[in-house]
C-alpha cells in the first residue's frame, strides 16, 4: 500500500525543466501591468452588472476575465520556494488588484442602476464553511491543471475564478449603498477563499516537487514556517465559518418547519397557497409574515389557529401576520380544477377537486353566466357554508333592490341543474348600494354621465315642481332620460303619506303637455321625514340646511346642487332648526 502511494506521488512530481517553466509562467502572471489592471477593472464591472441584474451568466463572464488567480499561485509558489521577489510581486498584484476591484464595484454602485438587493448579492455577503470547501477543491483543480499537461486549464479556471472577483464587486456595491455589514461579509468570503486556495495550491506545488531544489539550504524549515502561517489562517477562518454555517443551517431548518406547517394548514383549502415568508427572530419571539394567495381574507380565528400550530411545532412564542392577496381562479363553463404549484413536468392544474370545492366552482360559474345578462346585478362573492349540516351556496350580490324569492328560486334551480344536486340550497345575500354624485342620488346613470340632455333636464324640473306641488311631498332624487319618442322618469319621493297611482298619472299628463312628448314616471314613495315643531323636512334637505348653516358660520362659500353660489339659508330655516 505504501509503495503504491509512493509510486503515485513519484508519478505526480514534475522534472526540473518543467518546474522552471511553471515557475516562469506563475511569475509572469503575478507581475502587475496595464493589461492586468485593465482586466481586473473589466471583470469588476461585469461582475457588478451581473450581481445587480441577478444574472449568474453575466457573473460567469466576469470569472472568465479575472486575472486575480495568478498572484495567489505566485504567493503559494514563492512560499514553498523561498522566492522573496516572487512573493513581493504577488502580494503587490493581489492587494492592488483587490483594491481596484472593490473601487470599480463601488463606482458602479453609485450609478442609478441598483434598485434592490438581489439573491446573487446576498449569497456573497454570508459566507459559510461550504464556500470554504468549494475554494479548497477549486484551488486544487486549478493547481493540478498547471502541473499536469493532460488537464485543460480552462474548466478549473472557471471554477476557481468563482471565488475571486464577485465577492470583491459585492463589497464595492455594499460600500456604495452604505451596507457595511454586507461589505464585511463579502470581504470575509474573499479572504476565506484566498486562504483556502493559497494553502491548497502550496501543498499541491509541494507535492509536485516544485520546492525540492531548495531543500538543502534550510528550505524545509522555511517551507514549514510559511505553511504553518497558511494553515493557521485556514483554521481560524474555518472555525469562524463553521459557526456561521451552524447558524444558517439552524435558520434554514426553522424556515423549513415554518413553511411546512403553513403549507400543511393551507392544504385544507385548495384555493389558498403560500406565496412568500418573512421571519425575524427576536430570541424569545419569532415574528412571521406569511403572504397567502386566497379568494377571500382569512378570519382572525383562522390566523390564531395557524399561530398556535406554529408555536407547537417550533416550541416557542410566535407572532403571525397573514397578508392575504385576493385572487380568483375563473374557469370556462363546466370546467373544474385546482391550481397547484408547478410540478417537474410543468403541470399546474389538478383535476382531483374536493367535492366542496367543485360545488363552489360550478356554482360561481353558473351564477356569473346568469348575471352576465343582468348588468344591474353584481356578483361580489360566492361561498360554501354548512347550515344544519347541509351545504348551502351563499351568493353575495350587489343590487339596486333586494331580490324577491322568485329570483332566488331561479338561481337555485340553475345551480342545482349544473351540479346535479336537487337538494342543494342557495342563499342570496343582497347589498343595496346608494350611488350619489354632486347632482344627487343616481337613479339613471345616463342622467348623470355623458352629454347633458337639456330637454330631459327640463322635464325633470317640471316633474319635480309637479310632485312638490302636492301637500307635504318632497323629491329627494329625480332622473329623466329619453326613451324612444318620449321620456322615462324615476323619482324618490318622501312625504307624510305614499303617492297614489292617480297622482302619478296626473303628474305624467301635466309633464307630457309641457314637454310635448309622452312621459312615464316611476316613484319610490316612502314616509321618511325629519319633523320639527313647525314643519316636515326630508332627511336630505334637513342635512343640507344644517351644512349650509355651518358654512355660513365659517364664511365658506355655499353652493346649490347645480354647483352655483347662493346666499345663506333664510332666517326662518334657522329658527325652525335650533342647534
Amino acid at each position: 500500500m505504501g509503495g503504491s502511494i509512493k509510486g503515485l506521488l513519484d508519478g505526480f512530481r514534475v522534472g526540473e525543466e518543467k518546474a522552471e517553466r511553471i515557475a516562469g509562467e506563475v511569475a509572469r502572471g503575478s507581475t502587475p501591468g496595464a493589461g492586468f489592471y485593465a482586466l481586473i477593472a473589466t471583470a469588476a464591472l461585469i461582475a457588478s452588472l451581473g450581481l445587480v441584474a441577478n444574472s449568474p451568466a453575466v457573473i460567469i463572464g466576469a470569472m472568465l476575465v479575472s486575472p486575480l488567480m495568478s498572484p495567489i499561485f505566485g504567493l503559494s509558489l514563492g512560499m514553498i520556494r523561498g522566492d522573496t521577489s516572487l512573493l513581493a510581486k504577488s502580494v503587490r498584484a493581489e492587494v492592488s488588484g483587490m483594491a481596484l476591484a472593490v473601487a470599480f464595484g463601488a463606482l458602479f454602485g453609485l450609478l442609478p442602476v441598483m434598485t434592490e438587493v438581489t439573491p446573487e448579492m446576498l449569497a456573497r455577503t454570508e459566507p459559510t464553511l461550504l464556500d470554504l470547501l468549494v475554494a479548497v477543491f477549486a484551488g486544487f483543480a486549478g493547481t493540478l491543471a498547471m502541473v499536469d499537461d493532460r488537464i485543460s486549464p480552462a474548466l478549473p479556471g472557471v471554477a476557481i475564478a468563482t471565488a475571486i472577483v464577485p465577492p470583491l464587486a459585492t463589497c464595492g456595491l455594499c460600500l456604495a449603498a452604505g451596507a457595511t455589514q454586507g461589505a464585511t461579509g463579502a470581504i470575509l468570503l474573499f479572504f476565506a477563499n484566498f486562504v483556502a486556495i493559497l494553502l491548497v495550491s502550496a501543498l499541491t506545488f509541494l507535492a509536485a516537487g516544485l520546492a525540492r531544489r531548495h531543500a538543502g539550504n534550510g528550505g524545509a524549515r522555511m517551507v514549514a514556517g510559511n505553511l504553518a502561517v497558511a494553515v493557521l489562517g485556514f483554521l481560524l477562518v474555518s472555525a469562524y465559518l463553521t459557526g456561521t454555517l451552524t447558524a444558517i443551517v439552524k435558520d434554514r431548518r426553522q424556515a423549513g418547519q415554518v413553511k411546512e406547517t403553513i403549507e400543511a394548514l393551507l392544504a385544507e383549502d385548495p384555493n389558498a397557497s403560500l406565496v412568500t415568508l418573512h421571519r425575524k427572530d427576536h430570541g424569545d419571539t419569532l415574528d412571521i409574515l406569511a403572504t397567502v394567495r386566497t379568494p377571500k381574507p382569512f378570519d382572525p380565528q383562522r390566523v390564531a389557529d395557524m399561530e398556535q400550530a406554529l408555536q407547537e411545532r417550533l416550541g416557542g412564542k410566535v407572532r403571525l401576520v397573514a397578508r392575504c392577496l385576493l385572487t380568483k381562479d375563473i374557469f370556462p363553463p363546466g370546467g373544474t380544477a385546482v391550481v397547484t404549484a408547478p410540478s417537474l413536468d410543468g403541470s399546474f392544474l389538478s383535476v382531483e377537486v374536493p367535492a366542496d370545492v367543485k360545488r363552489l366552482q360550478l356554482a360561481e360559474q353558473t351564477l356569473r353566466e346568469i348575471l352576465a345578462t343582468r348588468p344591474q346585478l353584481l356578483l361580489l362573492d360566492v361561498d360554501l357554508v354548512h347550515i344544519a349540516g347541509d351545504p348551502v351556496i351563499l351568493a353575495t350580490l350587489q343590487s339596486p333592490r333586494p331580490l324577491i324569492p322568485l329570483e332566488a328560486e331561479e338561481f337555485e334551480r340553475a345551480v342545482r341543474q349544473r351540479l346535479g344536486e336537487p337538494g342543494l340550497r342557495l342563499l342570496a345575500r343582497c347589498q343595496v348600494p346608494v350611488d350619489v354624485d354632486s347632482r344627487g342620488r343616481i337613479l339613471f346613470g345616463k342622467a348623470h354621465f355623458g352629454p347633458e340632455d337639456p330637454a330631459a333636464r327640463a322635464v325633470a324640473e317640471t316633474a319635480r315642481q309637479a310632485v312638490e306641488a302636492l301637500p307635504d311631498m318632497f323629491v329627494t332624487a329625480l332622473d329623466v332620460i329619453r326613451d324612444g319618442e318620449g321620456f322615462v322618469a324615476r323619482a324618490e319621493i318622501t312625504g307624510t303619506r305614499l303617492v297614489t297611482p292617480e297622482q302619478i298619472r296626473d303628474i305624467e299628463a301635466r309633464v307630457a303637455v309641457s314637454a310635448g312628448a309622452p312621459v312615464r314616471l316611476s316613484a319610490w314613495s316612502r314616509t321618511d321625514l325629519m319633523v320639527t315643531d313647525s314643519r316636515y323636512l326630508p332627511v336630505e334637505e334637513y342635512t343640507r340646511r344644517r351644512l349650509m348653516e355651518g358654512r355660513e358660520e365659517t364664511g365658506a362659500p355655499q353652493q346649490t346642487d347645480a354647483g352655483e353660489k347662493h346666499p345663506p339659508a333664510v332666517a326662518t330655516d334657522q329658527a325652525i332648526e335650533p342647534k
